[in-house]
């Protein structure tokens, strides 16, 4: 029974077997199947991924990792059947771990080269602008921050790419003491296209003391052509001190604002063998005013010493034709002093200016007699611009008639009209507290057109010129006020035409005396020999001690 049981059971027992091992290959062909479609799934999924890569690709690493670890960590397939597939993983890991850091690194390099001085980083990362050899770190700013956030700020510029700082120009000549100003310092040819026919050439035209309040008028009128004619381009050379050279560069930028077309140079300085470099017209303005206590012989010698220097200055450097006004005061002796220091130049060409004083005089007869001042005529000042000063009534004409005919009252004539125009310097400083610089650029404006435009027939005007040669009797060599005449070229001559009675006579020859004895105290500015200082009496104007 057992044994045919058994072979009984044999059969059946091979065939449980076979059914085992059947329905084994029906689950192995089952998951066989599922794996591929596990495969299937994942290279899909790596297809994704690979698509994705320039969109995200630190996302899809740990998604990508995961995969990867489940399929090389399943049971169910065959490491064989597996392995190219598990390779394309790890390969594909490898080039996206390499791409983020790749990607990471070149943007970082990107930012870094990119950054200048003048950027500053994102709003949540505080920083001040990263300038060349001076880096800022986050920490010194104020800005508290987050202990877990601490953040260093440093300069990304390379070394290559750091610019020298840029010192300020220094000019090549540190002793040079006169330059151009501004927009002056452009150079115009007037002989190209910009010069129209009517223009005439440049003229070149040095001032000193021109940051003094006389000038401050002055320069003004001589740019807007008022004084040489609307068609004729003027050079400005400006002569200051070093204590005024700074408001020598305020005068400069306000004639640089005034846009004057005619104005076509500004140059300042404070040396006057630079300024006055192939200058025409010298106006010399600058003198040290009388101080408290100072004697008039003091005055002298201190204003003669710049004097000699400005004419030693002009004798070396100007135009051997240059035509020199000299204001400051004592103006006639400092004239005298300064044309003795230029030997080169003629000594017909230097003036002192007693014009203000004319015009003064010309004034009180137009008020006395009633009429505008334009109707008066033929005023002469004789002699020194002081207290000895001449206003000569005798040959003056009020509308072409003799002013003793006009006006009869001749006590005024001889001692309120003098009087009047010697003081007048002193009322206005008292009505108004300052001295008539006004009153003096026009002046000098006058005096200037006096000699560049013909004086009109049968007039003349009053300046201070060197005597050598004159027809009236007066000592020669000193500078004294007489009548002029001028065809217009800048030079001049005597008026012959004039009556001379006892009576200006003796007032002529009293200014002579103070002339001859300033003459005297600067003999040694002169080259005289030695000073010797006799003055009768102090005689300086009022208003200008």
């Amino acid at each position: 029974m057992n044994s045919l049981g058994f072979l009984h059971q044999a059969p059946t027992r091979r065939e449980s077997e076979r059914k085992r091992h059947s329905t084994t290959v029906e689950s192995q062909t089952t998951s066989a199947s599922t794996v591929e479609n596990r495969v299937h799934h994942k290279r899909a999924n790596l297809f994704h991924v690979i698509i994705s890569l320039d969109r995200a690709v630190v996302p899809r690493v740990p998604s990508l990792a995961l995969h990867h670890y489940s399929i090389s960590n399943s049971n169910e397939i065959h490491p064989f059947s597996i392995l190219p597939l598990s390779l394309s993983f790890l390969v594909l890991h490898c080039l996206c771990v390499f791409f983020f850091f790749g990607t990471f690194f070149m943007a970082l390099s990107k930012i870094s080269t990119s950054h200048t001085p003048s950027q500053t980083l994102k709003p949540n990362f505080y920083s001040k602008p990263c300038v060349p050899l001076q880096c800022y770190d986050a920490r010194r700013s104020g800005v508290s921050f987050e202990q877990h956030r601490k953040l260093r700020i440093s300069c990304s510029v390379a070394p290559n790419q750091v610019q020298a700082p840029v010192a300020p120009a220094v000019p090549s000549d540190t002793t040079s003491n006169r330059d151009c100003y501004g927009v002056f310092c452009t150079t115009y040819d007037l002989k190209a296209d910009e010069k129209t026919k009517s223009w005439k050439s440049l003229i070149k035209i040095a001032v000193s003391g021109a940051a003094g309040m006389i000038s401050n008028h002055l320069l003004f009128k001589l740019a807007s052509g008022e004084v040489f004619g609307p068609d004729q381009p003027i050079a400005l050379q400006l002569l200051g001190s070093e204590r005024s050279l700074q408001a020598l560069e305020g005068v400069a930028m306000e004639l640089e604002d005034s846009l004057y077309p005619l104005l076509r140079e500004v140059s300042i300085g404070i040396n006057p063998y630079e300024v006055f470099q192939d200058c025409e017209w010298a106006l010399l303005i600058g003198a040290k005013p009388r101080g408290p206590g100072m004697e008039r012989a003091g005055l002298l010698d201190i204003n003669g010493q710049i004097f000699a220097e400005q004419g030693k200055a002009l004798n070396a450097v100007a135009s051997r034709n240059v035509k020199v006004i000299v204001v400051g005061n004592p103006c006639n002796t400092n004239a005298l002093i300064c044309l003795k220091n230029a030997p080169n130049i003629p000594a017909k060409n230097f003036h002192a200016l007693t014009r203000l004083d004319e015009n003064r005089a010309k004034c009180q007869l137009a008020l006395k007699a009633g009429v505008f001042y334009d109707k008066v005529s033929n005023m002469t000042i004789w002699g020194n611009h002081s207290t000895t000063q001449v206003p000569d009534f005798l040959n003056a004409k009020i509308n072409g008639i003799p002013v003793k005919e006009v006006i009869k009252d001749t006590k005024w004539l001889e001692t309120e009209f003098t009087e009047r125009v010697q003081k007048r310097g002193g009322v206005l400083i008292q009505k108004w507290g300052r001295s008539s610089a006004a009153s003096t650029a026009v002046s000098i404006v006058d005096a200037i057109r006096s000699l560049v435009t013909p004086t009109p027939e049968g007039d003349w005007f009053s300046t201070g010129v060197y005597t050598n040669g004159n027809p009236y009797g007066i000592a020669e060599d000193i500078v004294f006020s007489m009548p002029c005449r001028s065809k217009g070229d800048g030079d001049y001559e005597l008026a012959k035409d004039v009556i001379i009675d006892d009576f200006l006579r003796e007032r002529i020859k009293k200014s002579e005396a103070e002339l001859l004895a300033e003459k005297r105290c600067v003999a040694h500015l002169t080259g005289e020999g030695n000073a010797f200082c006799d003055l009768p009496e102090d005689t300086m104007l009022p208003g200008e001690q």
